[in-house]
């Protein structure tokens, strides 16, 4: 898994991470500090959000965070361009 990009505009952070399992697939995980929320658009956090009450989970709800997420949040997932 690897971070393609990451824009920080205000309080959101975007990272386009890409898919281990689809090489040409990524997948967007947004990040909002002053919600401190994070929202993800791989199929299994849409699942999951569905039964979120905002549509998205919290940063300290780490039982509703994707692989996606975690990477990002654990600072796991590697920069392609290093």
């Amino acid at each position: 898994m690897f971070i393609l990009s990451h824009k920080k505009y205000g309080e959101f952070e975007d990272f386009d991470v890409s898919s281990e399992s689809s090489p040409n697939t990524s997948y967007l995980v947004t990040i909002d500090h002053d919600e401190e929320t994070c929202y993800c658009t791989c199929p299994d956090f849409r699942y999951r959000k569905d039964n979120l009450k905002f549509g998205g989970a919290k940063l300290t709800d780490v039982d509703n965070h994707c692989k996606h997420i975690m990477e990002v949040l654990n600072g796991k997932a590697k920069n392609s361009k290093s």
